[in-house]
């Protein structure tokens, strides 16, 4: 196996930005047609197209974060406090919410 020069990388990672990109946006169109499909016809929704959205916006997410946190680690022009952590305790905030909304709602709808 070749090593990769600077230019194949470039390629690489845009391929990859580009079927990153069509990933999600398919992801996005399923969980808009399921929407569609459990209000409007009355079918039965399927969380799981959501559910692979969400942790898949997040991962990139959360990555990206640690990643730019290890490129300035040592460098003292851009510190800042650790932003990750805080937004996983603010996720998993969100998440309980979100869900215990949803769930006194269905309570109630019985």
């Amino acid at each position: 196996m070749k090593k990769m020069d600077e230019m194949d990388r470039n390629i690489r990672l845009h391929s990859e930005e580009l079927g990153f990109k069509a990933a999600v946006f398919m992801l996005a169109l399923r969980v808009l047609y399921e929407c569609w499909q459990g209000f409007f016809n009355g079918g039965i929704y399927s969380r799981l197209p959501a559910l692979m959205l969400i942790v898949t916006l997040c991962v990139q997410a959360f990555s990206e974060m640690v990643m730019k946190r290890k490129m300035v680690a040592g460098d003292e022009e851009y510190s800042q406090p650790n932003k990750v952590l805080w937004y996983i305790i603010m996720s998993i905030a969100v998440i309980a919410i979100v869900l215990s909304i949803g769930f006194y709602l269905m309570s109630n709808n019985s």
